[in-house]
């Protein structure tokens, strides 16, 4: 499992609004574990992907970037990636297969 940190700048509330609207146009399948975090200066988004090859993937495609845009999040200002060491889920550990 590969985990990425996302950093967007701005105004929290619209930024949160934002990232509603992004996250409602991606299929519900791929929200596997996730997190939205209001910042005081912005949102902070913690995503996880199968491998860091569909992390790239992702993040490269011009059409999330365009979504991005598009729902007003606008790009990242940070975008940072590492292998998942342990992950838990309302107290049980999960593993790359049942987060993939």
């Amino acid at each position: 499992m590969y985990a990425s940190i996302w950093k967007f700048d701005g105004d929290p509330d619209a930024l949160a609004t934002a990232y509603e609207a992004f996250t409602m146009a991606l299929p519900r399948d791929i929200m596997r574990l996730h997190l939205a975090l209001r910042a005081p200066d912005g949102l902070v988004i913690v995503d996880t992907c199968p491998t860091r090859d569909a992390f790239v993937a992702f993040t490269s495609d011009p059409h999330t970037r365009e979504q991005l845009t598009r729902h007003g999040l606008g790009l990242p200002t940070e975008l940072d990636g590492y292998p998942v060491s342990a992950a838990f889920v309302d107290g049980a550990r999960v593993d790359d297969e049942s987060i993939a």
